[in-house]
């Protein structure tokens, strides 16, 4: 019995390239998060210390944030063109 056009194998494989692009991206922006966390949390300890101006560090992080999502962006499309070839 033939399938259906819409379970076809090029949009089963569509689907599963969309699945493994996601992934990625959003193994990178954990892990990003969980190290831009890490050296926040050190910066501002260094700075309860010294007890300076914390304004340039919350500037840093939001644009390391910024960028992560960029480059999070970057890999998923990356991914979705790798995962196209055959």
């Amino acid at each position: 019995m033939p399938r259906p056009v819409m379970f076809s194998n090029k949009l089963e494989q569509r689907r599963k390239a969309r699945g493994f692009a996601l992934l990625v991206a959003v193994t990178v922006l954990l892990v990003g998060l969980a190290l831009i966390a890490v050296v926040a949390v050190q910066g501002f300890d260094m700075l309860g210390v010294a007890g300076a101006d914390r304004m340039p560090v919350v500037l840093a992080i939001g644009a390391a944030c910024g960028g992560l999502l960029v480059f999070s962006l970057v890999a998923y499309v990356a991914a979705r063109i790798v995962s196209r070839v055959p």
